[in-house]
């Protein structure tokens, strides 16, 4: 009986230390509610993404786009030339910002595809809708990181330039066509009348191209140098050679940003080429 008694006390003298250590154990680390750990890692905090991004986009209606992306902190200088099209380098600057999975970025203050997929030294172009591009055509949609000696310039102060010198309103301007489409317009022996475009201070504009009159409305941004054409109209006669007319009518239809300098003013869709070209007529 005695035996038994002891072999009992002895059981509950070794649950009741283990109970202890086991208060103790949890006494020693206590959580401290003021820290939040993660072990998230995407791109923005895990890869060196500062730096030179090219290659060789698709294009409608050219060889390729040729595209070079700098990447500092939070600001973005792209550089895009439409091979076998144009040898004109076009500049744009700005911030980018990221997406909250941190994978992301959309380039600021340009119209889509604006988004790229930040990957291992690569930059992968999104689609219109920010989505990866699948495929057999995938892999033409991105740019590797390269090394160049020199930094790409930013366009900012060019333009800051280029506004200063500026002597002409465009509001109030005439203008004499000299390229179209790439191509050098010659003026008719026949031709009466400058071809070119006019711009009132009312909003109204009239052009001329060898035929027709034409005319309507537009509006502009200057701040970002859009121009919008509206309402336009043009009278009905009948002639021999109208193709440069239906080629500025088409110009003044799809045009929807423009570079002006005071002495040059040139007509252009989104990024692609120059669609038409005018100097100015004192």
């Amino acid at each position: 009986m005695k035996k038994t008694l002891l072999i009992l006390g002895m059981i509950a003298f070794s649950f009741t230390s283990c109970k202890k250590e086991t208060n103790q154990e949890a006494e020693v680390t206590p959580i401290d509610s003021t820290v939040v750990q993660s072990d998230v890692h995407n791109a923005k905090n895990s890869l060196d993404y500062q730096g030179n991004y090219r290659g060789n986009l698709p294009c409608a209606d050219c060889e390729s786009i040729e595209t070079t992306i700098s990447l500092t902190a939070d600001n973005y200088t792209k550089q895009t030339v439409y091979k076998g099209k144009s040898d004109k380098v076009f500049k744009e600057t700005g911030k980018f910002t990221w997406n909250e999975a941190g994978n992301t970025i959309t380039l600021s203050g340009l119209e889509a595809p604006n988004q790229y997929f930040v990957g291992e030294g690569v930059l992968f172009q999104l689609d219109a809708e920010g989505k990866r591009i699948e495929g057999d055509l995938a892999s033409n949609y991105q740019l590797s990181r390269i090394e160049i000696s020199e930094p790409i310039a930013p366009v900012e102060k060019e333009e800051t330039k280029t506004k200063e010198v500026a002597k002409v309103e465009l509001k109030n301007s005439k203008w004499r066509l000299v390229k179209l489409n790439g191509k050098s317009v010659q003026r008719s022996k026949d031709a009466k009348r400058e071809h070119g475009i006019t711009f009132n201070t009312d909003g109204r504009f009239s052009a001329f191209a060898g035929c027709n009159n034409m005319m309507g409305s537009y509006k502009l941004k200057e701040d970002i140098s859009r121009i919008e054409f509206s309402k336009v109209a043009s009278t009905m006669m009948a002639c021999g050679d109208m193709l440069t007319e239906q080629e500025l009518a088409k110009v003044l239809e799809i045009a929807d940003n423009y570079n002006f300098d005071g002495k040059t003013l040139k007509l252009n869709k989104a990024r692609m080429a120059t669609l038409a070209e005018f100097e100015i007529i004192k």
